[in-house]
């Protein structure tokens, strides 16, 4: 009888401890690790909930921050939702977040060696502040979906309609919603698509078709890779970047802006007249505004693969335009006059003139000529040239000079046309040229101000010359 109730006691006394195990094995475990059983084991009330946050470092204080950004991590994976940006510095400088009540009722440090300290913070929040914020988390979570599903329907429609360019944005549109707060539907995270961005925009191709390299005009085509629906892409934004001069000689990169329309493609004609003749237009699919909204949205190292596939969406046409006047015979004369009307022995003007003309490959003969009446040089180049030329003759003259505090400023006015020896008719007229340059002593500004008007004069005639 002793025996059996022996057992009975052994039996009960088994069951008390397994039913305890939990509690129990937090205990030793506290007291083997010299810790408090708040550790491993907080007591709360009812309508609480505990977080203990855990730092190890080797300064106190960096260990203190590591633990808050613990409790940070714990509440976040409690809610749903990443909380740490917006109550790190309320927890940090007040030891309290007020929107959960939570408060930190006990705390524990220690130093583990002479390099490591370690702090426990035992957390107290309120439970039902907690789970308002896990209810509110998950309603924004299905609106988020439902938005994001919403969007995914709009860009299937845009690109059964062709229009990819607006496929592509709305995508990164739900990226960018998605990056918010979590989702519910696995084709709605972040990473699927982004994915699925880049798969569109590495779909897409341009081609050259009806290249003329001597003019530079070519029809530039969008596509993209489709077996079921029509290869050509609609709406597209294209921007045509290439290298020009302006009307001073100085050079710089300009673009000009198109877009494929309801046919596909367009058509580029190179209407800048400083464009260099000798070089090549880059066409490239114009993702400038998307680039800089993810870029301002996104993870860098998320967006990357994005940004790459729309760095490959461009294609070069190289290009040499050759002006109709090539091989002929060109000759030019530019007289230069100070304000008194006196012709100057030389001319920074004829200088200039004849070598940016030379950079657009229009070889120029300079001359001299003593006369300053006109017909009386176009009979002179006749004679010189008997088989007929082409000849650049212009004047260019001081028309006021002054000195405005340190500086002195002169302007110069003047005239370039073209004729034909050969008939002595006039084919172009720059009409009344004006320039305006300042210097630190009256002949420099003067000088500068005709290397200006050569310049100018330059560029109206060179555009006379690949037009004709």
């Amino acid at each position: 009888m002793k025996q059996a109730v022996r057992t009975l006691l052994l039996m009960l006394l088994f069951c008390l401890i397994l039913s305890s195990c939990s509690s129990l094995s937090d205990l030793v475990r506290s007291q083997v690790e010299g810790l408090p059983s708040w550790v491993y084991s907080p007591q709360t009330r009812s309508d609480q909930v505990a977080f203990v946050g855990q730092g190890s470092a080797p300064v106190p204080y960096n260990a203190r921050l590591l633990a808050y950004e613990d409790i940070l991590a714990q509440i976040s994976e409690y809610v749903g939702e990443n909380v740490h940006d917006a109550y790190y510095r309320e927890l940090t400088t007040t030891n309290a977040i007020a929107d959960f009540k939570l408060s930190i009722s006990n705390e524990y440090e220690r130093s583990e060696g002479r390099s490591q300290n370690q702090i426990y913070l035992l957390a107290r929040l309120d439970a039902n502040l907690l789970a308002g914020k896990r209810t509110s988390v998950y309603n924004e979570m299905l609106k988020r979906d439902a938005s994001i599903e919403e969007l995914l329907k709009e860009a299937d429609k845009a690109y059964r309609a062709n229009d990819d360019t607006t496929t592509i944005r709305l995508y990164l549109e739900a990226a960018i919603l998605a990056s918010k707060g979590p989702v519910n539907v696995k084709k709605h995270e972040l990473s699927n698509l982004l994915e699925k961005a880049e798969t569109f925009i590495a779909s897409l191709r341009l081609s050259l078709r009806d290249a003329d390299p001597s003019k530079a005009t070519v029809s530039v085509f969008v596509r993209r890779k489709s077996r079921l629906l029509s290869p050509k892409v609609l709406k597209a934004s294209v921007h045509a970047t290439f290298q020009a001069r302006n009307s001073l000689g100085r050079p710089y990169t300009d673009f000009l802006q198109f877009n494929t329309a309801s046919d596909g493609f367009f058509s580029f004609v190179p209407y800048n007249q400083g464009l260099q003749k000798s070089g090549q237009v880059i066409f490239s699919v114009d993702f400038s505004d998307l680039r800089n909204r993810i870029s301002a949205e996104l993870e860098a190292q998320a967006i990357e693969p994005v940004l790459a596939a729309m760095d490959a969406c461009r294609i070069e046409f190289p290009y040499s335009v050759a002006s109709p006047v090539t091989g002929q015979p060109i000759v030019a004369l530019i007289q230069a006059f100070n304000q008194q009307g006196s012709l100057l022995p030389r001319s920074a003007a004829l200088q200039t003139f004849t070598e940016e003309l030379a950079l657009d490959s229009v070889a120029v003969e300079q001359v001299f000529l003593r006369s300053v009446e006109l017909e009386e040089q176009l009979g002179e180049l006749q004679r010189l040239y008997p088989q007929g030329a082409l000849a650049l003759l212009g004047t260019v003259g001081v028309v006021t000079s002054e000195r405005v505090r340190e500086k002195h400023v002169v302007v110069v006015s003047g005239r370039v046309r073209v004729h034909d020896l050969s008939n002595q008719s006039v084919l172009y007229d720059t009409n009344e040229v004006e320039a305006v340059a300042s210097g630190s002593t009256m002949e420099e500004a003067r000088e500068a101000a005709f290397l200006r008007f050569g310049s100018i004069a330059s560029y109206l005639v060179s555009a006379y010359l690949f037009m004709r």
